[in-house]
């Protein structure tokens, strides 16, 4: 049932529900990230400015489109926040508006500020439509498509042309797939009964966590090469132990890790 709000009045609404649930769900550390990213960098605080507020309306955007296309699963789903997503899916020709002005929003601001930030906004849009309509249904795919996402909200926090910026970008890349491996885990019943085929539902929990502890090692490799050695600590993440039912205390454990370290890796390469 529709409520009694005005066209801009449910958009409202349902842009603090987005960002209000994923706050709450510790999520959108790809924010953080990126603008630690710029500070080691060297980036004016001008500039950090406008990334941290691009970054801001660059997440909202993200997490709106992916609620948007799984309304209709979130719905069906036990143990989901249902006042929230009964709202959405009321008001989802509001949600869509919203949907395309916050793209417009991002294509503005980024024009305004450099080709990196434009580049930012349309690659990320491609991406999140792909990934929110299609490649998060496909198993194998639904892991791939985190890595290069995690790479592209990444370029809110650095330069086209920093090289340094594009060799950080690529271990977020990493441990973005990591972190997506275990989330497939974590939402394996879930998604087997409303019929959504991750990696862990074709494959089994048993072979997401296999993909996810492989490629903890590989990110470990890759930042004690191309970063500093103290980044093979990363490998320390295969033994945290990955299964449904512990998945989601997994996910923090490993969120902390990968946050202690990206934190030392960034301080370390300026010693």
């Amino acid at each position: 049932m529709r409520s009694p709000l005005t066209p801009a009045g449910a958009a409202w609404r349902i842009a603090a529900d987005v960002a209000i649930y994923r706050l709450r769900k510790r999520e959108a550390g790809n924010l953080a990230t990126s603008l630690t990213l710029g500070l080691a960098l060297g980036l004016p605080w001008v500039d950090l400015g406008w990334r941290a507020a691009f970054g801001a309306l660059l997440n909202l955007f993200v997490y709106l489109v992916n609620d948007v296309f799984d309304v209709s699963i979130d719905l069906a789903a036990p143990g989901r926040d249902t006042e929230r997503t009964r709202f959405l899916a009321a008001h989802l020709p509001e949600a869509k508006a919203l949907c395309v002005a916050l793209a417009v929003a991002l294509a503005t601001a980024g024009a305004l500020h450099s080709t990196g930030l434009l580049a930012a906004a349309l690659i990320n849009t491609a991406v999140i439509l792909a990934y929110s309509g299609y490649l998060k249904h496909r198993p194998v795919a639904d892991i791939a498509s985190m890595g290069v996402w995690g790479v592209t909200m990444a370029m809110v926090g650095f330069p086209l042309e920093s090289a340094d910026g594009w060799r950080l970008a690529a271990l977020l890349g990493l441990l973005s797939m990591v972190t997506e491996a275990v989330q497939v885990v974590r939402d394996e019943p879930s998604d087997r009964a409303a019929g959504v085929r991750t990696t862990a539902v074709v494959y089994g929990p048993r072979a997401a966590s296999r993909v996810a502890k492989v490629t903890m090692l590989a990110a470990a490799a890759y930042a004690a090469v191309m970063i500093h050695p103290a980044g093979a600590v990363l490998a320390v993440g295969v033994l945290v132990a990955l299964r449904p039912e512990r998945a989601s205390r997994s996910w923090d454990a490993l969120r902390v890790l990968f946050g202690a370290t990206w934190l030392a890796l960034l301080w370390l390469r300026r010693a």
